[in-house]
């Protein structure tokens, strides 16, 4: 993905903060023609987002279910905690993008976890008792008032994001002006 191979070319370091893209869809999801009903895209939209995603590697597919994601950021939480976030989130990024799995479900959550060497029972109990649900809001309002308004949105050095899914050579660009300290 382009984070990794920016860590790869550049001094960077990579984390992750929860938002909300689309707030208020229930617990279970919604239904991708409810969540969307009567929205279009320009021409060539998707298909441009697809290739995107076949330039990384990913065979990006367009999820049935629009999936409430703040388990999943509390499973994220978890998974930091436990010393595998790199990973989880690698694999609910393409349980999600790539199976086409609900990563709003706690079982599909503790399926990913055990997949990645954490112990999903553990990961089942954070979930039920709410264990990382505050410091999840946190980020989602931190994200708000940061002005975050899509996904993925990378922040270079708390001072300049790049929004959407962009080329490499645009994320390449701006941490080269980081890292120069040019960033104008």
């Amino acid at each position: 993905m382009r984070v990794e191979r920016l860590r790869e070319e550049f001094d960077v370091e990579f984390d992750v903060c929860a938002f909300a893209l689309r707030p208020g869809l229930p617990p279970e999801g919604m239904p991708r023609e409810q969540a969307y009903a009567g929205r279009t895209y320009p021409a060539g939209y998707v298909e441009n987002m697809r290739q995107l995603a076949r330039d990384c590697g990913i065979d990006m597919k367009r999820p049935e279910i629009i999936a409430n994601t703040f388990k999943a950021h509390e499973a994220t939480e978890f998974a930091r905690e436990a010393g595998g976030l790199p990973q989880f989130h690698r694999a609910v990024f393409h349980a999600y993008w790539e199976e086409e799995r609900n990563i709003g479900d706690s079982d599909v959550l503790c399926e990913i976890a055990t997949g990645c060497g954490l112990d999903a029972e553990a990961l089942r109990r954070a979930l039920a008792d709410g264990r990382h649900a505050a410091a999840v809001q946190e980020q989602m309002d931190w994200s708000r008032a940061a002005g975050v308004t899509g996904v993925p949105t990378v922040i270079f050095q708390e001072q300049f994001a790049v929004v959407g899914a962009q080329d490499y050579a645009v994320f390449r660009d701006v941490a080269a002006r980081v890292a120069s300290g040019r960033l104008a």
